[in-house]
């Protein structure tokens, strides 16, 4: 082993659950550290980087989905959770579509949580092999693109077939949707 811990910053406007995430995720043997709301995160995110975020949904001014897209913005590559007592497929669509690696609701199993952390630091650490010149386990052959957002659909693609659910996917005819 490295020595390397892996850096988390935990967002929630709640104190009780900050402090709980914080304290967890610490005994854990992860480097934490938290902010009290989304404007918080965001200035700490212009200072530092993280491996993972996990953060609220609902919070005044800049809510879990805009710390999302500060996150994306600023270090693709980051993996961010996004947590919420208010969650609704709508809030879970758009944060799938912004990039974020999963989306579980309050009240969660403290195991469950510790669980998709850790897979999630799993998968950055394959995908960064990947990355440095491994070969992938997927092709993508018929799409063409080396966009950004081609690159997030790519990413997506690679994240939805690890697990069991329906996809459905919408747009303009003649756009490629059955590739």
């Amino acid at each position: 082993m490295s020595g390397r811990r892996d850096k988390i910053l935990v967002v929630d406007d709640q104190e009780s659950m900050r402090e709980f995430l914080e304290i967890m995720l610490t005994k854990e043997n992860y480097q934490v550290l938290a902010a009290k709301d989304g404007e918080h995160a965001c200035r700490i995110l212009d200072k530092e980087n993280f491996d993972l975020v996990i953060t609220d949904i609902r919070m005044r001014n800049i809510n879990g989905i805009g710390v999302l897209k500060k996150v994306k913005d600023r270090s693709p590559d980051t993996i961010v959770i996004l947590i919420s007592a208010f969650a609704t497929p709508e809030t879970a669509v758009e944060a799938m579509k912004e990039g974020a690696y999963d989306y579980i609701p309050k009240p969660f199993k403290v195991n469950d949580l510790k669980r998709v952390v850790k897979e999630a630091l799993r998968s950055r650490v394959a995908q960064g092999q990947e990355d440095q010149g491994s070969t992938s386990r997927f092709h993508f052959d018929f799409l063409i693109g080396e966009s950004p957002q081609m690159k997030r659909v790519y990413d997506l693609i690679q994240r939805v077939s690890r697990t069991k659910t329906n996809v459905l996917i919408t747009g303009e005819s003649g756009t490629g949707k059955e590739l």
